[in-house]
């Protein structure tokens, strides 16, 4: 079959699946958006020089890349490749060149890395939408689609929000995409950050400005976190000292006291006072540095509540790379999970920090005090024997 054929017989079967088995409520993945895609895939294929068989290629992978969505919402990109390589391989398409529409369609997954040219075309391809002169209309469509299919709904401030935090990160992989696309994507990303401004001016009274829109909150919660640290660097420096001291005590002066206790039976007394002394300032110094009890799993519930933070080792040491990607995505969709994030990372820093200064404190009464007891049993027992 001839690049003409394969392309017209596989536009035809894409259109007639999306149309028949896509929903209303695909509003942002639909038919248009596919041929879109495509157009913009052999743009930028020719502006690369490519050959006819790349060019075939990535067509035909564009076409494909989202008829998934006609069977689920999350990881479509799977379905997507098993409905083109059922259609490729019932029209005889050759195997290498079925492999690589495979690895253009997997490119468009946000999780994955584009490996080559291709892949990297197919990504920016996707991703042109970001250039529309009506991108804020494909966005309301967006997020009608995520509303539905996966339960998640903004406000209008959080939609705004974070669509301008993904252009300030996303990038185009190619020199084509990065030529013709990045002017329209800064004029897009300029009038998104004008939005985010206006209606948090709008909607959020001057006393309800959460951290992201204040600087000198930021500002505060910085300094504030960075002075917790440098003061458990302080507990931690302060109760290896006594660690040293004590265990420098019992292991020089004790055994040097004990060749005397033989001629002078009254030295057992104040010796034992001072090994207890040691050995109890020892403990709290050890409780000072003790790690805390961490879970090292965190669950979705305890995420979309804000009742955990996943910024933090302890939450998530045990937790698998997919499960942490996932949290994370929760995390730091909404604003309002970042700001809880940073309140619960400061307020249990301060908690483990007061705890932390509470022992050392104890255990500098405990060394002060049994060394005082130490002389006083001494001087008694001296006066005693003589």
């Amino acid at each position: 079959m001839t690049t003409t054929n394969i392309l017209l017989e596989a536009q035809q079967h894409v259109k007639e699946l999306l149309r028949k088995r896509l929903t209303l409520d695909h509003r942002f993945h639909d038919l248009n958006h596919t041929l879109v895609v495509r157009d913009a895939a052999l743009q930028l294929a020719q502006a690369h020089q490519l050959g006819a068989t790349d060019q075939e290629i990535l067509q035909l992978a564009a076409l494909f890349h989202d008829t998934g969505y006609v069977q689920t919402y999350i990881q479509h990109e799977v379905v997507s490749c098993q409905l083109a390589s059922a259609f490729l391989t019932a029209q005889a398409y050759p195997a290498d060149q079925l492999q690589q529409v495979l690895d253009c369609i997997r490119a468009t997954s946000p999780d994955r890395h584009p490996q080559h040219l291709l892949e990297q075309i197919m990504r920016d391809a996707d991703y042109v939408n970001l250039v529309a002169p009506d991108y804020l209309k494909h966005a309301e469509n967006l997020r009608h689609e995520w509303a539905v299919f996966l339960n998640q709904r903004y406000t209008d401030a959080e939609w705004n929000r974070l669509n301008y935090d993904f252009f300030k990160q996303h990038q185009y992989f190619t020199p084509a995409a990065r030529s013709q696309y990045e002017p329209a994507k800064k004029a897009n990303r300029k009038h998104l950050k004008q939005l985010v401004k206006k209606v948090a001016k709008e909607t959020l009274p001057e006393e309800s400005i959460g951290i992201a829109d204040s600087r000198s909150a930021q500002m505060m919660f910085k300094t504030s976190l960075r002075n917790h640290l440098d003061l458990s660097n302080l507990a931690d420096n302060k109760a290896n000292m006594m660690l040293s001291v004590n265990a420098l005590i019992i292991t020089v002066a004790i055994p040097m006291v004990a060749t005397y206790i033989r001629n002078a039976p009254y030295l057992i007394y104040p010796m034992v006072t001072l090994i207890l002394s040691c050995l109890s300032s020892m403990i709290f110094a050890t409780l000072a540095t003790r790690p805390i009890r961490m879970e090292g799993r965190t669950t979705s519930q305890q995420l979309e509540s804000g009742q955990a933070n996943l910024f933090f080792f302890g939450n998530f040491f045990r937790m698998s790379f997919e499960e942490y990607r996932e949290g994370m995505r929760t995390v730091v969709s909404r604003n309002v999970n970042l700001e809880n994030a940073i309140m619960r990372d400061l307020f249990f820093l301060g908690k483990s920090l007061g705890n932390k200064y509470k022992q050392l404190r104890i255990c500098y009464n405990v060394f002060v005090f049994g060394m005082m007891l130490t002389v006083v049993v001494f001087a008694i027992c001296y006066a005693w024997w003589s």
